[in-house]
Order: structure tokens, then sequence, then C-alpha cells
């Protein structure tokens, strides 16, 4: 069970990796040629160093790392946020990389003369920059170029079939709250994040247009203001969290005066990687642009 949920807590990581929004990486010491011992201290970032093939090198992660399955059988060295120092340092890492919004955790390693590799994962830009920033500290050059072309591949398969299509109003929701008739306390994504650079590249636009908020909580007044086209609720493992999607779509059913529930353009985002901003957040892409442009034929079904 993904200990990543329930939103709350995605909420509090998702904050946290939007303060930063700089893609310069950060380097305290100078990791060794061929990092042997590597800790990784977020889920997106555990899931870039597998998918550059350092099955072998990562010897610890977070407790709410779980992707790919054998990162279960590793050591846990505590949570995004609050990393336990004393475990990492007796795993004897040759270095650890994390998130660059986490500087306490970086001067508490430096002081240790641990080296560490610090990067952002706050958008697609940051998630590609990082894939090849820790590709060439791990001298897995060869693999991030790979991966890299495989992400482009999906972003212009997608950018070439709504290159020429209107862009209707998106809204992407990650958390509300539950157990009452009415959605409310409705979180979603705003101007800074990775959903959305998806919604954009899936041919899109961003129902909220503010620019000063990261992470928007609206009303349901706010809602009926902005009036999306197309609602993408984003609830993953719903199944493993006693969550009712049922009544989650009776809660949005009752705002019948938005264009996207008048319109049955509500749709529950259910993949268990849609949370994570790792490479398989770029698989989100395709399958929004099925909902965002349902008109368009596909060729294949979205995976």
């Amino acid at each position: 069970m993904r200990q990543f949920w329930p939103l709350i807590l995605f909420l509090v990581i998702f904050l946290v990796a939007l303060f930063g929004l700089n893609n310069a990486p950060v380097t305290k010491k100078s990791p060794p040629i061929m990092p042997q011992r590597i800790i990784t201290l977020s889920p997106s970032i555990t899931e870039i160093a597998f998918a550059l093939g350092l099955d072998d090198e990562v010897v610890a992660v977070t407790r709410y790392c779980d992707y790919p399955a054998k990162v279960n059988s590793l050591p846990k060295v505590g949570g995004f946020v609050d990393p336990n120092i004393e475990a990492i340092v007796a795993l004897q890492p040759d270095l650890v990389i994390l998130g660059a919004t986490r500087q306490y955790t970086v001067d508490q390693l430096q002081q240790l003369n641990i080296p560490t590799l610090a990067v952002y994962t706050t958008n697609l830009s940051d998630i590609k920059d990082s894939i090849k920033i820790i590709g060439d500290a791990t001298q897995h050059q060869q693999q991030a170029q790979t991966l890299l072309a495989h992400i482009e591949q999906q972003i212009s398969d997608v950018a070439d079939k709504v290159s020429t299509l209107s862009r209707p109003k998106v809204m992407v929701t990650m958390g509300h709250s539950m157990g009452s008739e009415h959605v409310k306390n409705i979180y979603i994504a705003g101007q800074h994040d990775f959903y959305n650079d998806l919604i954009l590249l899936a041919g899109g636009k961003n129902a909220y247009q503010g620019k000063h908020l990261k992470v928007p909580s609206l009303s349901i007044e706010g809602i009926m203001q902005i009036n999306p086209d197309v609602i993408l609720d984003v609830f993953p493992e719903a199944s493993d969290h006693d969550a009712d999607l049922s009544q989650v779509k009776r809660q949005w059913q009752s705002l019948k005066h938005v264009n996207a529930i008048k319109n049955n353009r509500f749709h529950i985002i259910e993949e268990n990687y849609a949370t994570i901003p790792g490479p398989r957040i770029f698989k989100l892409l395709n399958k929004m642009a099925r909902l965002i442009h349902p008109e368009l034929e596909w060729d294949e079904p979205a995976q």
C-alpha cells in the first residue's frame, strides 16, 4: 500500500517541492567518479535512478518509495521531509540524491562529509534536467540520453496530434474533502507545476490562470467562476485506501452548472504514478490528451 496517500501527505510533499523553481543542481562535495552506494530521498528521484539502471548502486530509499517493486526490500531512511540522518550515515553512502528544496538536509550531510546531489522535479523541464544531471553524476550518460529520447518521443506523439486544435479549459484537482454531499476544500494545479505543463502539452489550457499561488485552493464558488470544460481528479490507488469513488463522483455531480459536469467531462485519474514527478509522469500525457480531446482518433490505447 502506498504511504504517499492520503492526499494531504501528497500535498505537503508537493508544496515542499514547489518552493524552488531553479533548475540548477546543488552539489556539496564531489561524488566519486562511479558512485557505488547511492541513497535516494524522494520517490521521484528513486524512479529516475532505477530508470537509469542504478539498481545495484541504490542501497536505501525513503519510506514513501515503492516503485519499482524491488525498492520494497531496500532499507528505509525516513521520509522525504524527515530523513533519518543517523541511518543514512550508518549505510556509508558515497552519494545522496535529494530534492534541492531540502537545503537543511543538504547542510546536515555536508557537515558529515557525505557527497550530495540536489535536484528539482517541480515541472517537466526540471524532471528532464534531473535525469541528465543524475546520469552525468553516476556515469550513466548513455542511459540518460536513451530515457530522454523516449520521453521526447512520448511528447511529440501527442503534440503532433493536438497542435492545431482548440484548447478547452482544464482543471486538475489533487485533493478535496470527503464525507459530505458536496465537494469542498479543493486543491488544484496552478501555473508552476508539472500538471500545468501536461495540460498544455495535451492540448488544453489551465482553467486556473492565477500566477501567485503555487497550489491554489478553491471553493465551489471559485470553481464555478473559472468554469472548467474538463475536470481531471487525481486519485491514484483509491482501492488501496478505501476511497469510495462513487461518492467522489456524486460530490462533483452537485456542480451541475459547471461545464465539465454539465457535459459529462469529469474524469478520475487512478494511475499509481500520477502524483510522482519522475519518468513515468510522461505516460500521463497520453491519457490526459485522450480525455481532453476525445474527438481525435487515437491509434493505440492509453497505457
